[in-house]
């Protein structure tokens, strides 16, 4: 018994709890009594104290009515649900030791649902808690282990959904050293549910890092194993990687990787293997003093795969990729205006031991122009130039391309009274390109001429109390040769945060974009001494739109704790999300919640609406003709809820 106690002292430690009241401090001293042959305890065992960890309890009990609309049915839902908790923060001899902090929570249900013409009702009895031990938290090893378990039938709230569980358990090793640190960590998590029935996840984790002067190595290492147990279906992953960083000066830094990763996935509609193989290099250097920056990096990539499937009649499928490439990049600053760079990449690609079309080198030299800006009184004016010139050689072509490119724009930014700004933009840039091969003579060389258009014009409110933006922009891009290819976008955003009153605000934003793009088609070949350049019908503008708004008082009608919320969301392929556009998928849901508190007891109503069109597709059982209509579903669900808390939560 003795023992026992004993254990318990050196486990526990919270609130104390002496088992013998302490000695008076002016009390004289006495001796201790002649030792009894066989019965009287030891010197050692009389200043024992025995300590309880402090624990704190509390709950909830509550009770929902909900109804629901949906799919031109009905369905009534109602339960009663208690929950008691109880956690506890202590730790294990001394808090240098370790620590131990976890929860238990007992859930029990009742609830009662009907349809029209049936009902049932259940009963479920809800286990839940997490608990956390961490040893030596302050030295060079510590250790966490960790538990914890949800389940969704806890919840106070009421649903139509089957509930699910889940627990996740592990542990955590680290290991901290002034070179380096070292991790190790395990975790498993299980999903229950009556629908999915139980999904398994485990997952190993390796860290390993060393620094040592100019160098820093890291080794990290994982392992993912997914399990499906009702179907058998498992996906298993092995990545291992190893990174190198390298910086001698603040100049120069060099960051390599080398990657390897398999993937194992056993599924129902088929097998695959997949292995890869990664390995890297960048390097950085800036010339302190130069305005020059240079950058370079190689880089090769294999994949590996081998998968089975219906769609290959359960034949094993294998496919071989390799890419290599490496660039070197110059960037150099003339002076503040005038800026040059050049570039140089070889690419090598490999499909199946074929090399494709996408084994090239290219070669590139551009410089670029960007003046101060000029004040046009209470305007801004910018331009600036570019030229590129780049050369691509492959294993069957080859390409040079020449470009050129003009911009400007004019921006103003006026400040209003009340805080806001209006700001105006308009730019406007030309670009010609010229291409061709090597060996292609001048008249064979391709030109072709872009020119593009753009705009904006926005409001803006930023304040301490709340902020207001408004947007309008559009671009025109267009092609001025060849096909004649164009697109066009137009977009309205405006957004608000914006307080009523000290206890209400306005919460809202809009979207809305229209999209255009087209194109000429080829001359008429068929009319030879009367060419004619067909133009394709304009299929207009595509737009779609999108929006929410959301108001909040916490103080409704001048009463302290109660509270209302309601949200309006929006989503459609019309103009405006409040026009139907009868094609396409439509999306609204509104939602409006009032609650009130009295002391510790929660009383709540909300109610919510969703709407929904989406499509759906028949053939006709004569004509065979496909017929696509869209099909507007509504959702109606009304709630209401009362709980009380109790305890020291």
């Amino acid at each position: 018994m003795r023992l026992l106690i004993a254990l318990l002292a050196v486990l526990c430690h919270g609130t104390a709890h002496p088992a013998l009241p302490p000695a008076e401090a002016d009390a004289p001293a006495q001796k201790p009594a002649p030792a009894a042959t066989g019965s009287t305890e030891s010197d050692d065992n009389q200043g024992f104290t025995w300590f309880l960890p402090p624990v704190r309890i509390g709950g909830t009990l509550s009770y929902g009515l909900r109804r629901d609309s949906f799919d031109g049915q009905q369905r009534s839902q109602s339960g009663l649900t208690a929950t008691l908790n109880a956690s506890t923060n202590t730790y294990i001899w001394q808090p240098w030791f370790a620590r131990v902090n976890g929860g238990l929570g007992f859930t029990t249900s009742t609830d009662s649902s009907g349809t029209i013409g049936a009902a049932s009702s259940s009963k479920s009895v809800v286990v839940t808690g997490s608990g956390q031990l961490s040893v030596l938290a302050q030295s060079k090893f510590p250790f966490q282990a960790h538990f914890q378990r949800n389940d969704s039938r806890a919840s106070s709230d009421l649903a139509l959904a089957n509930g699910h569980a889940s627990q996740r358990y592990g542990f955590t090793q680290r290991y901290y050293r002034p070179e380096g640190d070292a991790s190790l960590g395990w975790d498993r998590s299980t999903q229950t549910s009556a629908d999915a029935g139980r999904d398994l996840q485990d997952s190993l984790q390796l860290r390993l890092a060393h620094r040592l002067e100019f160098h820093r190595l890291q080794l990290s290492g994982d392992r993912a194993t997914n399990k499906r147990e009702n179907t058998g279906e498992r996906a298993v992953q092995n990545n291992l990687s190893l990174q190198h960083s390298y910086t001698p000066d603040p100049s120069i830094s060099v960051e390599s990787l080398a990657n390897i990763s398999r993937s194992d996935y056993r599924l129902q509609q088929g097998n695959n293997d997949m292995r890869l193989l990664q390995l890297s290099s960048n390097a950085f250097w800036r010339p302190q003093g130069k305005p020059m920056t240079v950058t370079g990096g190689v880089r090769m990539f294999a994949l590996e795969s081998d998968s089975t499937g219906f769609a290959v009649n359960g034949n094993l499928t294998g496919n071989r990729f390799l890419n290599a490439n490496a660039n070197l990049g110059v960037n150099y600053e003339f002076n503040r205006f005038i800026r040059i760079n050049a570039g140089v990449n070889v690419n090598m690609v490999e499909n199946n031991g074929v090399k494709t079309l996408s084994s090239n080198t290219n070669q590139s030299v551009g410089a670029s122009y960007q003046p101060d800006a000029i004040e046009l009184g209470t305007f801004r004016y910018n331009w600036g130039a570019s030229a590129n010139l780049g050369n691509q050689t492959g294993n069957e072509n080859s390409d040079r391309q020449l470009t050129l490119q003009l911009s400007h724009n004019l921006s103003r930014s006026t400040r209003l009274e009340g805080g806001s700004t209006v700001a105006m933009n308009v730019s406007q840039s030309v670009s010609a390109t010229a291409s061709g091969s090597a060996a292609s003579s001048p008249a064979e060389a391709r030109a072709t001429q872009h020119l593009t258009h753009s705009g904006s014009l926005s409001w803006d409110l930023s304040q301490q109390a709340g902020a207001a933006l408004v947007r309008l922009s559009a671009s025109d891009s267009r092609a001025l040769d060849g096909k004649q290819e164009f697109f066009q976008l137009i977009n309205f955003q405006a957004s608000s945060n914006l307080p009523t009153s000290g206890y209400s605000s306005w919460t809202g934003n809009l979207t809305v974009q229209a999209v255009r793009q087209g194109a000429n088609t080829m001359i008429d070949n068929t009319a030879p001494l009367n060419p004619q350049i067909l133009t394709e019908p304009s299929r207009g503008f595509v737009t779609n739109s999108g929006g929410s708004i959301s108001y909040q008082n916490q103080r409704v009608l001048g009463v302290r704790r109660l509270r209302f919320v309601s949200d309006l969301r929006l989503n459609s392929q019309s103009l405006l999300p409040l026009l139907g556009s009868g094609k396409g998928q439509e999306l609204a849901a509104w939602g409006n919640r009032l609650s009130y508190s009295i002391g510790r007891t929660q009383l709540q109503a909300s109610m919510q609406i969703s709407s929904s069109s989406p499509q759906k597709s028949s053939v006709g059982p004569v004509t065979k003709v496909e017929n696509v209509e869209n099909v507007r579903k509504i959702n109606k669900s009304i709630m209401f809820s009362i709980s009380r808390s109790f305890g020291d939560f």
